[in-house]
Order: structure tokens, then C-alpha cells, then sequence
């Protein structure tokens, strides 16, 4: 039979601590008493920002559009069109997502998962742009695979037994 002391009843209770509701209406993370202003002025302000932060997405949508009639060389176009996205998902994490109320360990989550991220992007990039000095023959232009080398006349990897007469 088990004899359960007094000191040794719930986890909260080990440290000295009364005994609470682990999230009580006090503690609750939907309790909007605790620091939020519910005044009918506050609500206004706070439409006006998602008005605001909503018309900043939509002119930064037109930009996109623009820098796409731009006829920029690509890589101008994609640079342009990828910070204009940046922005747009970094004003979408900040106020929709309310993120820029949070606490710094969500910064340190978002810096390692951007610095993953660029680790992602680099490594075809830098994969792709090593390839002439690790294979002569590679042709970053071509939009076809390369011949590859004949021996003979033949095509390497082919049989170069003599052909079948068909007998």
C-alpha cells in the first residue's frame, strides 16, 4: 500500500507554492484583462493598424507586379520580387501573426530557422556554380544534358559490339 505525504502532492506544491489551477482564469493565455485594453478607442486603433498593415500589402502586391514589367535581367527581377516578399511576410509575422509582441526566445527560433534556410538555398546554388571547375565540359547554359564522350565514334556507355546482322 502506498502512503502519499503531504509533501509530496503536486508538482507546484514541492517548491512551497499553494495549490493553484495550473492556467486559471488569472494565468489563462485567452485572458484579455491582463495588459489589453478592451476600450472601444483601443479596438479603433487597433483596426486602424490592420487597415494600415493591409494597404502596405496590397501597394507591396502592386510593386510585384510592376517589377515583373520591369523586363529586368532575371536574377535583377527575382532579387526585387524576393525582398518585396520578404517584407510582406515580415509584416504578415509581425501584426497578423502577432509576433512583434513576443517574447526574444520566438526571435531566436526565427533567426535559426532563416539561417537554415540561407544554409538550403546556398548549397545548389554554390553546388551549380563550382560545377565548371569540377568538370570542365559543364555548360551552365545548356538546357539539355551534354553529349557525352565517344570512343572510337561510338557513344560512350553504348555497346560497341558490331551491329546484328538480323540472321
Amino acid at each position: 500500500m502506498t502512503v502519499i505525504h503531504p509533501q509530496q502532492g503536486t508538482p507546484d506544491q514541492h517548491a512551497g507554492g499553494a495549490p493553484h489551477e495550473p492556467l486559471g482564469e488569472h494565468e489563462h493565455p485567452t485572458d484579455h484583462h491582463g495588459g489589453h485594453d478592451d476600450s472601444p478607442e483601443a479596438i479603433r486603433k487597433e483596426i486602424r493598424r490592420y487597415l494600415m498593415v493591409f494597404g502596405a500589402l496590397a501597394v507591396l502586391t502592386v510593386v510585384t507586379v510592376a517589377i515583373a514589367q520591369l523586363k529586368l535581367p532575371t536574377w535583377q527581377a527575382v532579387a526585387l520580387a524576393l525582398a518585396v516578399a520578404t517584407l510582406k511576410g515580415s509584416l504578415v509575422a509581425a501584426f497578423f501573426m502577432h509576433l512583434i509582441s513576443e517574447r526574444k526566445l520566438i526571435y531566436g527560433v526565427l533567426a535559426f530557422t532563416i539561417f537554415f534556410f540561407g544554409v538550403l538555398m546556398w548549397g545548389p546554388w554554390h553546388q551549380r556554380h563550382n560545377a565548371e571547375e569540377v568538370w570542365p565540359d559543364y555548360d551552365l547554359n545548356a538546357s539539355s544534358p551534354a553529349p557525352t564522350s565517344t570512343v572510337d565514334g561510338h557513344s560512350a556507355g553504348h555497346n560497341n559490339a558490331a551491329p546484328s546482322s538480323g540472321h
